[in-house]
């Protein structure tokens, strides 16, 4: 087993730095990620209150970003716009990192031996954690962590994993002060807690000014629409804009790769079954959720029917405390346990846990796709090529975005940093070579490229037009309100749908937060059914579509014992979002009262 860790010693090596970063990562969010203070070149490139930046932080910070650039880009060339954005990400970072150092050495934070020795016994590294090394039948082996540490051929690995810490846990230690005095109240608990569980169904008779007004009687005139149009100019600025197209190769999964996870898998189930077993510990350790790993694998309360076919049928087959076998879903492979089990009024919640195991597709497949990108690529750069007419020829077909606006988010894809700045860096009618993201290679081609302005008036004359014709309907509608009011509470909904033509719908089973069937969502006609009696009448209350009556048909409390066995749960995740907020507002000001000395254009020449 030692040699196998000494064997492991670079791979180790690599690990604890990333975990390094991870310790930058806020239990609750925030990321400082990368930004590693260093000293010995003498040249002062700048200064953050005082205390000297020195040339060979800043470059080593901004290679090791222009580094992790180069691997998304196409042929590893990065323009100069895009070398000028990761000059500025590093000199923030390190500016960043250099404030909460600053503060800490204000506060005399720092951290003893003890401390420290006792935080590396107690805290593997999440990664060296998935080391098959570190592992005895697929579960971390606190034995072989503790071992690993006593090994001297490894003292050079913990000890630089030592040096780190000794900078980094006093920053954490500042985080614990600046938060130590946040607080949940009883009172905001209970109120979150039924605004997320107390339900109600009601009926409603929506006012519909398509149906109250017909388009005759309102007319628009070309001034109204100008006047519209500069009384609020400012909704019409746009940031810089693209329109790319884009095709893309996703690496096929094969018959093995799916039969590997689902091996794996049924090991892990039956580990995970046995009496003694920490289900949560096996989720932290091996779950490729990110969005529940790090609690164990927690889902909260669902209803059965919220998950795919496959997790509801096993779910719901379980008894209380029991595991599943090995579940696949379009996700990968689930290990589920149920934890609780609540039915309400024939309606059935469940509370479980769960361990995914996605499945990847093979590197060969990656390698071919990646291939089959860039062959696409090298055909639709070459001069004259028409980017539609070379997928064509490759098998493959482009999509086309809508204009959007420059941020990480690329209609039609999602969240694509990597992407989104090719579109935004490289001038119209540029192909990108193949970019991956979320396991595909993309190949994109910019379309347009609009500089950020104010859209003319000729552009949004028609949505200024229907903005006109439905505020004016919704003004005509007011006007009928008392009529249709005293209907109402004359005859009922019902009544009032008959005599002016209107239908009555009724709602689905909603909470505070939820959408409501014909509705919507974050509108003041939930707060108003939650604030009636059963049967009870209550409108016109006005949404964004137009005005509504509403009668209560039903209201379910909370439970109160599912409370108390959710309280503390609960109460963690706000305490979190508000440590969040007042770690965020607190770093703001303290950005804002800094004094920061930038010297590189005088000595990088850096604009």
């Amino acid at each position: 087993m030692m040699k196998q860790l000494r064997d492991s010693t670079k791979i180790i090596m690599i690990l604890v730095s990333i975990s390094f970063v991870g310790l930058m990562v806020f239990e609750w969010g925030m990321d400082f990620s990368g930004r590693g203070a260093g000293g010995g070149v003498p040249n002062q490139l700048g200064s953050v209150n005082g205390a000297e930046i020195s040339i060979d932080e800043y470059q080593r910070q901004y290679r090791l970003l222009y580094e992790q650039a180069q691997q998304r880009a196409p042929d590893g060339d990065l323009s100069a716009e895009q070398q000028s954005q990761l000059e500025e990400e590093a000199w923030d970072a390190i500016v960043d990192f250099a404030l909460l150092q600053r503060e800490a050495a204000n506060r005399d934070i720092s951290v003893t031996d003890t401390e420290l020795i006792e935080f590396i016994r107690s805290n593997p590294p999440r990664d060296v954690i998935n080391l098959p090394a570190f592992q005895t039948d697929g579960q971390f082996d606190m034995q072989k962590y503790q071992r690993a540490l006593a090994d001297p051929a490894l003292a050079p690995t913990w000890a630089e994993y030592e040096a780190r810490l000794r900078v980094n846990l006093p920053l954490q230690k500042l985080q614990e002060q600046v938060v130590a005095g946040v607080t949940v109240t009883d009172a905001e608990l209970l109120e979150t807690y039924r605004s997320q569980n107390e339900r109600a169904r009601i009926q409603y008779l929506f006012l519909d000014p398509n149906r109250l007004v017909s388009d005759d009687e309102i007319s628009v005139t070309a001034d109204e629409i100008r006047q519209a149009y500069e009384a609020n100019r400012e909704r019409h600025y746009r940031d810089p804009s693209a329109k790319i197209r884009h095709v893309s190769y996703r690496p096929e999964v094969s018959a093995a790769d799916s039969a590997a996870v689902k091996s794996r898998a049924d090991s892990l189930a039956r580990v995970a079954e046995q009496p003694d077993a920490d289900f949560a510990a096996l989720a932290r350790a091996q779950s490729d959720d990110v969005l529940t790993r790090d609690n164990g694998g927690e889902l909260g309360w669902f209803a059965p029917t919220s998950m795919a076919p496959a997790f509801q049928r096993a779910v719901q087959g379980l008894e209380k405390g029991r595991v599943s076998a090995a579940v696949l879903t379009e996700f990968g492979y689930h290990i589920i346990k149920l934890e609780d089990r609540l039915n309400e009024d024939g309606d059935t919640r469940l509370r479980a846990r769960h361990i995914l195991l996605q499945i990847e597709p093979s590197t060969s497949a990656k390698d071919s796709a990646r291939e089959a990108a860039r062959a696409f690529a090298q055909d639709a750069s070459t001069d004259g090529a028409d980017f539609s007419a070379v997928a064509a020829e490759h098998g493959v077909e482009p999509t086309q975005s809508p204009l959007f606006e420059d941020s990480l988010v690329i209609p039609g894809i999602g969240p694509a940093r990597e992407l989104a700045e090719f579109a935004f860096t490289n001038d119209t009618g540029a192909v990108s070579g193949a970019l991956e993201h979320d396991g595909a290679f993309y190949v994109l081609r910019v379309d347009d490229r609009y500089p950020a302005g104010y859209i003319a008036l000729e552009q949004v004359e028609q949505s200024l037009r229907n903005d006109l014709i439905h505020e004016k309907k919704q003004a005509a509608v007011r006007e009928m309100v008392p009529g249709i009011q005293a209907v109402v509470q004359g005859g009922g909904l019902d009544a009032a749908a008959r005599q002016f033509g209107l239908e009555v719908g009724a709602s689905n089973s909603f909470t505070r937060l939820n959408n409501i069937t014909g509705i919507g969502s974050g509108t003041a006609v939930a707060g108003a059914a939650f604030g009636l009696a059963q049967g009870q009448l209550a409108g016109p209350i006005e949404a964004t579509r137009g005005l509504y009556f509403i009668r209560l048909l039903e209201k379910q409390p909370y439970d109160s014992e599912a409370f108390a066995r959710e309280r503390e749960s609960l109460l963690s995740q706000l305490r979190v979002g508000k440590m969040r907020e007042v770690f965020e507002t607190w770093f703001d000001d303290l950005r804002e009262r800094a004094r920061v000395e930038d010297n590189r254009a005088q000595i990088l020449g850096t604009t």
